[in-house]
This record gives structure tokens, sequence and C-alpha cells, in this order.
């Protein structure tokens, strides 16, 4: 071609590996010769014109360590060098050869070949071959002399210590042992979590949604063997047993085996024989990989489906009369129905109704071709629900994406260490827990049944139609599981589901109308589904695939040039999201903080699957000059310090204005009684909360709109975080060429706006080169291998990834990685879905560090403790799902009687008691009647408005507990004594303590006549302790005591009070 098109090009650079070893070690055979031999390729090059295609570079590879060919003289290398011999490691010599295809140097061999020596003057270096010999010997003569001298050693050792002492140094083989541990996210300890101290009292915890637990099944069994091959290519130990326990291929055993002898652990599920841990990889790793993850289509999970014989019906018309057939009579009947005048039926001898098809009648006629399409991402063969401890009868009527959805509730649920669904109604109502678990497509085997069997005359279940309703899986959790009555809202967005599921999950959280919520996705695989897949091009050819050498695993192909469609799969991801309040409050493990969710639509078109640009706009924002205050958290901090100066000053307002209020009735003969005292007290600092709440959600939670802003960049700045921050991507990366177009170009548009810093690329995950497309459940399970990312830092990467579409290299914020990348952590990650009929979302996972680190170190110890107590449940509950195949325990009833449903549902104090000798939760008979406020301040309020005129001073002060910086380390040091410090620390709620201190400090400097300095001033002078009665008394020192002393002042009697919110401190200063 190029000689035809008198077209002179060097298009290939050839590197011809020489070697100085023309016979220098001897009984090298045909090695020598065969690299002289590539020498003279140089004069050929010359002489016979090859200059004009090829370009020659010579690399004359000398001693190289570590490689096959040097093996035996691995030993001899460092004496060598000695000789004046440079060595070089395998990575050295490779840097070296691939320096000679840098640009300049392959320049130069357009023109003239190079002669690249890289023998390290092996070459020069006279008798080579006898001083290695040398060598060896000397260092054979040490090693027996050290052989020799440790033999020695050993029997002196023996002689005075015995013969037992050596067993501290023998090698003991111990056998490898499963260790499942189910962990929960480890937590730091407090200490750790100060450079992130700037984020206390900024965050509302009542408007931060999180995900407490996840499971999910997919081709890779659960969330965590899909999470081994994902991130390691490989199961371990545990993930094999887990496997091999969900596939069937064994089973835990506890009682006398076949010979009698007592056994407890895994046997073969065939034999019964056992099986010890460290087995069960030999014996079932090979069955496990070759009946999980994407491969050949298995007819018996499909009904028999076989796409290698995919069958169609034809309708023919009979030509000639066919011979009688014997039928029921209401079959003759039909028939008749049916074909009128081409059928003659009559009834026969016995009782028995022929029928005779006569010409002109109509039949359908079975044919069958091989459909390309016979690869898929299926469920583990041999998973069972039975298994996992659903009775029978419930299997028998459910559609099995129902039956996935309640095995992922059940474990999602013990993954938040909520072993007891009925629980949850200790700490809330029953309307407070709600589900939004949808589908894109629905039960898909119940409609093959509906319309395939029915239609065929099969055995069908009467409510069979039921099952293929797609809300209907989320009544079976409910019905079985939860007898919740919270919302209930069902996502259908085809395969952005799962991400719309979490959008409608955060937004049914934050609007109060739930605290728990399940949210997901799952789907099926169909035979019809399947073929109308491909007649719209969506997914990839397997024959095709097949054809160019690719394994089922290596089809499913995102981001590279070769991608050619999706790759179907089935299967079903949960999470559970709740408000951080609620998690805290529990002890329950926090995975991840849901930072963003986003849903978007698109432009106008024709294309119903064609993915569209509208989640561009979590990047919406116009350019500013200027730093934005607003995203800064100390200039926030400082914004909520004065606002809640402010509200204790309206507080204290609003306490004299009820002075005013009472004295005024008093006067008019209608004096209120205490109660009316005390519940206008409690909503006066419930609406001193209430200011709070608004405070935090503009300068903590950054609620509203600026158009500077874009959401995702807001996003980030409520936890101080940048676009630079984000660590990982998860794509949707369907394997599609319009879908990866569309999203890599997405991304690289929005985080170019939101202002990441050039250069800075994100790594990219694509899941689906692993699991194959799920539709409806497949963001839940990237949203799982999201979290698991930011939680491990460490991102996985795509191994069919070995062909970057050339088009995506300009797009400078995206890094496409084929082996995985472990990272030394990973503060926030973000993740895309698309869905057909113009369904785009983004959610953004926040490292639940941040949110810990905005707990006051008191609140956070306190969660330990109750987050270590929910995972040993857990681990209970999840080690018994493999021992006595009982991860799901169905509940019989609900949790109330009949008689109490209705008194239960209409009182929002209702709350469930735990009967201990039964186990279990239920609503008694003795339901609250009233809301308590919350008074604790009422007393000293009371005291505050009736303080003596005769007093030599009067002292209050209050302020709300969140404005006292009672976890900055500084202020503590500088205004209370070491045994104020210890006696706070010790208290139930340290932070409420401090306040009161620091309140009561600065009534007593009222009494004094004396202005305080606040914060600005130390107040180590006043100490404030209890005495033996308990009640506070206050020691003067310094400055505090001379003015005291100045004015007559002898004792100084004071209160201390608080509620949840507000600290409140009345001083009394007497001469007496």
């Amino acid at each position: 071609m190029v000689k035809r098109r008198h077209f002179v090009t060097r298009p290939t650079q050839v590197i011809l590996p020489l070697s100085p070893n023309h016979g220098l070690f001897g009984n090298d055979g045909l090695y020598s010769e065969s690299k002289i031999s590539l020498e003279t390729l140089f004069q050929r090059w010359n002489s016979e014109s090859w200059g004009e295609y090829l370009c020659l570079a010579g690399a004359v590879i000398g001693w190289t360590r570590g490689t096959g060919l040097m093996d035996a003289t691995n030993t001899v290398a460092q004496d060598v060098e000695s000789h004046g011999v440079r060595t070089f490691s395998a990575k050295e010599m490779a840097f070296n050869i691939l320096g000679l295809m840098h640009p300049l140097l392959f320049s130069i061999t357009q023109v003239e070949p190079i002669w690249a020596d890289l023998s390290g003057g092996m070459d020069r270096v006279a008798d080579l071959a006898e001083i290695t010999t040398r060598i060896r010997v000397n260092i054979n003569k040490k090693s027996e002399l050290r052989r020799a001298i440790a033999r020695d050693n050993s029997a002196e050792f023996k002689v005075i210590n015995g013969v037992e002492a050596e067993r501290v140094l023998q090698t003991v083989n111990v056998t490898p042992r499963a260790n499942f541990r189910f962990d929960f996210p480890e937590l730091e300890s407090a200490e750790t979590l100060e450079n992130l101290a700037k984020l206390r009292d900024v965050v509302d915890l009542d408007k931060v949604c999180v995900i407490t637990g996840f499971a999910e099944l997919g081709p890779w069994g659960s969330s965590r063997t899909r999470w081994e091959m994902e991130a390691r290519g490989e199961f371990t130990l545990e993930g094999c047993i887990e496997m091999a326990w969900m596939m069937g291929y064994i089973k835990h055993f506890e009682g006398r085996l076949k010979d009698g002898s007592l056994y407890v652990g895994w046997v073969d599920a065939k034999t019964n024989e056992p099986v010890d841990d460290k087995d069960v990889r030999g014996k079932y790793e090979k069955d496990i990989l070759a009946h999980a993850g994407v491969r050949l289509i298995e007819p018996e999970l499909f009904r028999g489906y076989d796409p290698k014989h995919k069958v169609f019906h034809q309708e023919i018309e009979l030509t000639h009369d066919l011979e009688p057939l014997e039928v029921s009579d209401a079959e003759a009947e039909k028939f008749k129905e049916e074909h009128g005048d081409r059928c003659d039926i009559w009834e026969g001898e016995g009782g028995q109704w022929l029928v005779k098809f006569k010409k002109g009648a109509r039949v359908l006629v079975p044919n069958a071709f091989k459909f390309s399409r016979q690869v898929a991402g299926q469920v583990p063969t041999g998973w069972s629900a039975g298994r996992y401890g659903i009775p029978e009868d419930i299997v028998a009527r459910t559609d099995r994406m129902s039956l996935w959805a309640l095995v992922c509730v059940a474990e999602a649920l013990n993954n938040s260490g909520i072993t007891d669904a009925y629980e949850l109604y200790k700490h809330m109502h029953p309307s407070d827990v709600g589900s939004c678990l949808g589908s894109g497509m629905g039960g898909v085997e119940s409609l093959a049944k509906m319309f395939k069997d029915r239609r065929e005359e099969k055995e069908v279940q009467n409510d069979i139609l039921q099952e293929t309703f797609i809300n209907t899986t989320a009544g079976w959790i409910n019905l079985l599981l939860l007898s919740s009555s919270g919302p209930i809202k069902i996502p259908v967005g085809a395969c952005a589901t799962a991400l719309q599921s979490v959008d409608i999950a955060c937004d049914t959280i934050l609007s109060g109308k739930a605290k728990v919520m399940i949210a997901g996705g799952f789907d099926d695989i169909s035979e019809e589904g399947s073929y109308e897949f491909a007649n719209m091009k969506a997914t990839s050819n397997s024959e095709t695939e097949f054809a160019m050498g690719r394994e089922p695993t290596e089809m499913s192909r995102p981001a590279t040039t070769t991608r050619s469609g999706f790759m179907e799969a089935q299967g079903t991801g949960v999470h559970i999201v709740m408000s951080a309040k609620t998690a805290i409050k529990l002890g329950c493990p926090i995975r991840g903080v849901i930072g963003f969710t986003s849903t978007s639509s698109d432009k106008a078109g024709r294309s119903v699957p064609a993915p569209g640009r509208g989640a561009l706009t979590i990047a919406r924002q116009v350019p500013s000059k200027y730093p934005l205050p607003i995203l800064d958290l100390a200039y926030r901090s400082r914004q909520l310090a004065f606002r809640r100066k402010q509200i204790a000053e309206w507080l204290s307002h609003e306490q004299m204005q009820l002075k005013d209020e009472l004295e005024y009735r008093k006067s008019q003969g209608d004096a209120p009684d205490e109660e009316y005292f005390s519940t206008r007290i409690a909503d006066l600092e419930a609406e001193a909360v209430r200011q709070e709440k608004d405070a935090l959600a503009t300068y903590g939670m950054l609620e509203g709109a600026d158009p500077r802003v874009a959401p995702l960049r807001r996003a980030l700045a409520v936890w101080g975080l940048t676009a630079d921050d984000i660590g990982v991507l998860s794509i949707h990366g369907t394997s599609t060429g319009a879908n990866e177009a569309n999203e890599t170009h997405l991304w690289n548009d929005v985080f170019s706006t939101i202002d990441r810093t050039p250069g800075n690329s994100v790594p990219i995950m694509a899941q689906k080169s692993l699991c194959g497309h799920s539709k409806g459940g497949s963001a839940a399970w990237q949203l799982a291998g999201l979290l698991q990312s930011v939680h491990s830092g460490i991102v996985p990467g795509n191994r069919n990834n070995d062909n970057v579409d050339a088009a995506f290299q300009h797009y400078s914020y995206l890094l496409f990685p084929s082996k995985t990348i472990h990272t030394d952590g990973i503060r926030a990650g973000v993740m895309s879905s698309f869905g057909f009929g113009q369904v785009g979302g983004t959610a953004l996972i926040i490292h639940p560090r941040y949110l810990f680190a905005a707990l006051q170190p008191s609140q956070y110890e306190s969660y330990k403790e109750r987050n270590r107590v929910r995972y040993l449940q857990s681990y209970k509950a999840m080690t018994e799902m493999m021992t006595t195949n009982s991860l799901v325990k169905i509940k019989e009833t609900p949790p109330y009687s009949k008689e109490l449903e209705g008194p239960v549902l209409l009182n929002s104090l209702a709350r469930v008691t735990l009967d201990e000798k039964t186990n279990s939760y239920s609503f008694t008979g003795k339901l609250p009647t009233e809301s308590k406020p919350d008074i604790a301040n009422a007393k000293a309020v009371q005291d505050v408005l009736a303080a003596a005129p005769s007093t030599a001073g009067v002292g209050v002060d209050q302020e709300l507990i969140s404005s006292v910086p009672s976890e900055n380390p500084t202020f503590v040091a500088r205004n209370f004594t070491e045994a104020e410090v210890a006696y706070c620390r010790a208290q139930p709620s340290p932070a409420a303590s401090f306040a009161a201190r620091w309140v009561g400090k600065e009534a007593v400097f009222k009494s004094l006549g004396v202005a305080s300095k606040g914060a600005a001033a130390a107040m180590k002078d006043i100490e404030i302790l209890p005495n033996q009665a308990g009640a506070p008394e206050v020691t003067l020192h310094g400055e505090a005591k001379s003015a005291a002393e100045s004015k007559g002042i002898a004792k100084i009697l004071l209160s201390l009070s608080h509620s949840d919110t507000v600290a409140i401190a009345f001083a009394q200063a007497s001469t007496a």
C-alpha cells in the first residue's frame, strides 16, 4: 500500500534484543549465535532499503537480575559488581528499553539505526565465566561454614536448655480458617477527628441523610462477595465459603456424622461428608466461578429458555384435513368455538370426544433459531430463598424478585444493627418508616406465567396478576417484615430507578415525613425483554464477541473503543436510609453520608433511550469575581455564633414579657397556675430551637439558592469540601457507544465548571464491567460499591478496559484505571445513573468521619457505645444466617392487636415495649396520652423573674448550649479550673454541664456589678463546683475575689439549670 501510493513512511520501530554474551559463560548452546545473527540486520537495513518503512534500535541488554534467564546467577550478582560490571533489576532494564521509544530517539532512528549499549560493561570483563565460577565456589564455602556453625549452636542450645526449648523456634503449620467478621465501619478516636472540629455545631443532624446498611443479590452473590471480585479480582476464603453456601454446595451441620462422631462445621450438601474451611476453595471454586457472574445463559434459571434455541410460533393455514384427535368435551367445545365449520367434533366411545381440523383451519406451529444474546449476568446458580429462612408457602406464591428483595431488606436491616424491625417502633411511630423500593419492569417471571402459561392453559396460580405489579414487592416486605404505616413511594425509572429511589428517600426524610426509608431497586431478565433490547441494538451481540476471542466476563466493556452494548443482568440492591439524628440516636453504623442527590430530565427529541445532558444542571452557576464568604466554614461559624447570641437575647426578652404578662393577670385576679408558666417557658425554648434551626439551615446546611454556587458545589461546601476533594466517580457505564460518550463529556464539564483543579483527574469505577446491567437494580449496586470505595479508599479498576476510547483523551478531569488503585483515603465520591425515558440522576457520598467530627466528643463517645452493642447483635444474626438458615424472620402478626390498631395509628407517641420473656416487641394498652414539655428550666426562670431587690446584687444569664464552645480546648483551659473540667466531663452531657457553668460565671460577674468581657476574658477566677449536698457552690479567686471584698459581699448563692437546649443561671450576691 505504501509503495503503490508512493508514500515513504517509517510507521514501525523495531527494538532488537541484543546481548553482550558472545559465548562469555560457555555452555550457552545457540543463545550467543542467535544474538549475533540479530546484529546482521543492521547491515541489511542499509543494503536492502529497509529504511523506507522500518526503524531499528538495538538494545544490548546487560546482566538483568530476577529474570528467568538469569535466575541461576542471581546469587553472584552482588560480587560480580565488585569487578566493574553494572547489573540491573528488571524494572531498570525495562525503563532503559522503553527510553528508546522516546520521540526524540524515535526521530533519530528514522534517519539511521541506534545501537544502545545497555550492557553495563559486561562485555569488557575478561574471563567472566571463570570469575562467576570462583564467586559461586566462595559463596558455597561460606554457606557450608555457616550451616556447620548453626548445627553446632543448635546442639549446644539443646544441651543447655533441653530438647523442648527449641519448640519456640520451630515452624508451626496453621490450617487456614475462615473468619467471618460482618464488620461495621471502624470508628476512629475522637482525637483523630480534631482536624475537622470546625464542623461542630454547624451541621443540623435532622437535615442530613445517611446510609446505615445495604445489601444486594447479583451475579456475584452478596455485596461482600461482589466487592471481593470488584476490588481484588478473586474471592477470599470467607468469600468462597459464602458463595458455596449460597449456591448450595455446602451446608452447616451440627450433630453426629455417619460414623457416629460429633461434628460441627461445613458438610457437602450432597454427600454430607465434612468439608474443612481450607478445602472449600479447592473443591468448589471452579464450579462457583463457572456458575456466577456474567456467563452463558443457563436455561434452568429461566423456565427452560435457551437463546441457542429460541422458539417462535407461526400461524399457518391447513391445506388438507388432519386425522382426528382425542380431547375432553370442554376442549372440543373450545375448538369448535374458534374454528367453526373448519372443525368437526363428536363424542366417541367411553366418553371421549374427537376433534378433526379441516382444510382452512389455522394452527400455530413452533419454529426456532439461534439467538445472538446468549450471555447475561445471572444470580448464582443454586440460590434459594428457603436457605435464608423464607417459608416454602411464601416461596411458592411470590415472584422471585420479591424473594430477592425480602432477603436483601432483611440483610440490610441486620447490617444496620436492626435485627428485629419492630424494634424501630421503640424509637419512632410506625408512620415514620417508609419504602421507595422500585423497579424498571416488575415481575417478568410472573408476567410470563400470566401471558404465556395462561395462554397455553398451563397451571397458574389464581393471584398471579398481583405479582406483576411493581409495588407488590414493597407490599410483601411490609407484610412480612415491617408492619409500618409510613410513606410508600414506588419509583419506576428504568435503569435509573434505584438512584431515583434514594433521591425520593432523602426528600421524604428531609421533609419530615419519615425517619427511616427502605430504598433501592430490582429487575429480572426475560426472554421477551432480551429480544427487544437486541432489536434496539442496546445489548452486546455475544456471537460477535465470541468471534473476537472474548470470554463472557470480557464482553461488558465500558469506556472502551470496542464497547458494543450492555450485558443484561438480574438482581436486587437495597439501602437503609435514615436521618443522621436517628442513626446516631439508635447507634446504627453510618456507611456513608448522602451529601447530595438529584434527578433530571432532558431536551426535546424523538429518542426515548438516548442519554441526556440534563444532569449538567448540578453544576449550574455563574462565575464569581471574588471568593464567596458563605462557602467559608469560618465565616459561617461566626454568623452562627452571632445568631445564637441574638436568640439568647430574644429568649431573655420574651421571659421578661412573660413576667409582665403574669403580673398584669395577677393584678386582674386571674393569676395563672404553675403549669401554665412551665408550659410557656418550654414553648419559648422550643421556639428558640426553631430559630436556631433556621440559622443552621442558612449558615450550616446552606439551604436556598445562589446563582453563583452550583448545587453540587454547595453540597460539598456544607462539609468544608471542594471539587478537589472528590476522590472517585462511579459511572453508569453501560458499555454502549452513546452512554459513555455522553456521560464522560458530562462529568468533565461538571468538574471544569465547579472549579476542580486542572490535572487533578478523578479515577472512574465502571462496575458493569463486572456485573452487567441489571436495569432497575444497577444504581443500587453502584451505590453500594461507591460506599465501599469511599470507606476503604480503594478504587476498583475496570479489568476489561484494555483500550480506552481515544475520544475521551481530551477529558483531562477523568482517569480510566484498568487496575485497582489503593489510595490514602477518599473524602467524597460521586455517581451517575441514566434510564430510558429521559431519567438522569447523580449522588454525592461523603465519608462518615465528617459527620462524626460534627458531633460533640461526648456525643460521639456515647454513640460508639451504642454502636458496639448494635454490632454484636448484627454479628450474631449474620452468623446465624449461614449456620441456621434464619436471616429472614417472617412476622406472623403485626406488633399490635386488632383492638389496638386504631389507637396506635392515631397516637403519635405510641411506642412498643420489649417483652423480656418472649424477646419480642409489641404495643401494649398503656399508650401515652399527652406530650410532656421540657420544663427543666421552669423553676430557674421563675426564681430569676422573682429576684428579691434587697440583695446586694443579682445576676442572670442564659445561653443556647450550642453557643458555648465547650469542645474548644483553648476556651476550656482559659475559663475552667481542672476540677471543673473533670466534673463536667464526667457528666452524662458534658456540653450542657460546661454551658451551665459558663452562664453561672457570667451571672456571678453580673451579681458583683462587674461587667464581663465574655469569652475574651479568662473566667477561672470564678470556680463553680458542687458541695456535699450536690448544690452548686461558688469559690472566688483573684480579681473576682477582690471585687467582692471591695463591695462587702460575703456570699454568692447560685442556681444552675439546663434543658436540652438552653442553660440558665441565677446568682444572688449577699452581704450577710
